[in-house]
């Protein structure tokens, strides 16, 4: 979901484990009488209706509270969630059967069936609905396409309920990513009769919503900072929540949250700021938490309908080369963050053979425009020109905290000093203005980023395409299109063309319109109080999960 990393993904997951000693943890976590964890965000939920998700922290609060047919297990390998068993598959690999869990509820007690998996798929792909994340179905699902952009018949989407509890899919044609994909929380059920009893009301607060997932939503309204969990009782794998309550805080400012662990108010920072890891690296309770996220740099073209000086390639070139990656790295987020010049994050997709990954293949392949001072004021003064200005205005938008303003600033003083005659304006809002804003394209220059929903380049790169609005800026190149549409359709099935559209389609992005700069690859630096067992993080999907946690 964008996993937009306003930034907020990606996001949003599964996978299955292992090494899980369940009876031990069991016993521990019964000798503590308050199962309740205190928890900070750095941003607050913008939705709980899955279909419309579009940001990190709330698919993150989705994944605590409902669940799909898989979910993203400790060891981030995929779980069986409402799925009773793995599907079976037809020999073409196009047609999926499940069987749901005959314990699978509500928590207002309503059984959880097949028909709110087909509602919920319904109305990402109904365009009435608007759906941010409707191709993610595309050219996967059977009809999806036709069904969002050419008005066809809502019936003949490639999900059907066979009977309450058997699900089946049609494909369009094999997809190896689909069971990740099964995980991601905008796919998650929905009960239609509920949803249509609420009416507007529906997901506007945790009052009006039911869960089928390990928590039920608390305090919750879409005009509130802060959120509880309490478990769901209905649930039908209860018996392994050990805890009884949570409570999420959104802190913006890093000394409180601070404050706030160290007085026992919060047993999780789930992102310490960057000036006080160099004093807890080293901290028993210190977590880093490697994420196949990019965090990048967007240059908007145009807003309200007016180019600005974003529309000259050699403008954007300029800029991409203008600021130091390392320092960013090293001086201001001082985590263990790697600097990148690629989109697709480092780990997430091997070569076909399984011997490279893919950034080193696309290295191999293209030369990646990266931190050149000398080059940033070339292409920068040879923009200038073919504008026929002197100077360049530009806003750079931001979240209204602490640390988003010391990294705005790091990029405002490396840019306005390496690129004569620029000048640039921090503008800070709330973190849902933001969200906002990006998907109206009401910006210039925005750091945001993109966590990996499913593991495939698909999951981010999409985001780019010409129909599609959650990359949140102006951008428009066909032959991009056809390129990652190729994926989808005609080399779906070959994997190593499929590997070459991808690295082909990453250098267009980057190198040759360069509507995007990437800075780095996100490791999450979390703090989590000793007694706190079993939280288990995510390199992709969700942050965290809370089903298994326990305190000792």
């Amino acid at each position: 979901m964008k996993k937009l990393f306003m930034l907020g993904i990606v996001s949003t997951s599964l996978l299955f484990t292992g090494c899980y000693d369940q009876s031990a943890s069991q016993d521990t976590s019964e000798n503590n009488s308050s199962q309740k964890l205190e928890l900070s965000s750095a941003a607050a939920i913008s939705t709980m209706e899955p279909s419309q998700a579009g940001d990190t922290t709330s698919t993150l609060a989705m994944s605590q509270v409902f669940e799909g047919l898989y979910i993203l297990g400790p060891d981030d390998e995929l779980q069986l969630g409402v799925a009773e068993e793995e599907p079976e598959i037809s020999e073409d690999e196009t047609v999926y059967t499940f069987t749901l869990r005959e314990d699978a509820e509500w928590s207002n007690g309503a059984p959880v069936t097949a028909d709110d998996f087909v509602f919920a798929f319904q109305k990402i792909v109904d365009p009435q609905y608007a759906a941010p994340n409707a191709d993610v179905l595309f050219d996967v699902i059977e009809n999806a396409r036709q069904i969002n952009l050419e008005d066809g018949d809502i019936d003949t989407l490639g999900v059907k309920a066979i009977d309450d509890k058997t699900l089946e899919f049609t494909l369009e044609r094999p997809v190896p990513y689909f069971k990740s994909l099964l995980a991601y929380p905008v796919l998650y059920p929905q009960n239609k009769e509920y949803v249509e009893e609420q009416g507007e009301q529906y997901a506007t607060d945790s009052e009006h919503l039911i869960y089928n997932g390990p928590f039920k939503l608390t305090n919750w309204s879409s005009t509130n900072d802060n959120w509880g969990y309490e478990k769901n009782d209905t649930y039908w794998d209860k018996d392994a929540v050990k805890l009884e309550e949570a409570g999420v805080t959104v802190v913006k400012t890093p000394s409180t949250a601070l404050n706030l662990y160290t007085t026992g108010d919060l047993d999780v920072i789930d992102k310490l700021s960057s000036e006080y890891i160099p004093s807890y690296k080293d901290d028993p309770s210190f977590e880093p938490v490697e994420q196949f996220t990019t965090f990048f740099l967007k240059m908007n073209s145009e807003r309200d309908g007016k180019k600005n000086a974003l529309d000259n390639e050699n403008i954007r070139k300029g800029i991409a080369q203008a600021f130091n990656k390392e320092d960013f790295v090293e001086k201001i987020l001082q985590d263990e963050s790697s600097p990148t010049d690629h989109l697709i994050p480092k780990g997430q997709t091997q070569s076909p053979d399984g011997k490279k990954d893919f950034t080193e293949v696309a290295d191999e392949r293209n030369d990646y425009l990266s931190y050149d001072p000398q080059k940033a004021k070339e292409a920068w003064e040879k923009g200038k020109e073919e504008l026929g200005v002197e100077e360049v205005q530009l806003d750079f938008l931001t979240d209204d905290t602490e640390e988003a303003k010391k990294n705005a600033e790091f990029f405002q003083y490396e840019l306005q000093e390496n690129l004569p005659g620029l000048e640039i304006n921090v503008e800070q809002v709330p973190f849902t203005v933001r969200v906002d804003r990006d998907q109206n394209k009401d910006y210039d220059l925005e750091l945001a980023g993109w966590g990996t929903d499913y593991r495939d380049p698909l999951t981010v790169m999409r985001i780019f395409m010409s129909s599609s609005d959650l990359g949140g800026v102006t951008y428009s190149n066909e032959e991009y299109d056809k390129l990652i549409q190729a994926t989808r359709t005609e080399h779906a099935g070959d994997v190593q063309a499929r590997f070459d559209d991808f690295v082909e389609a990453q250098d267009i992005l980057i190198n040759q319109d360069t509507i995007i700069a990437p800075i780095y690859n996100r490791s999450l630096s979390t703090l989590v109080e000793p007694s706190v067992k079993d939280l288990h993080w995510h390199a992709y999907g969700p942050s965290y999960s809370l089903k298994w946690a326990y305190k000792e």
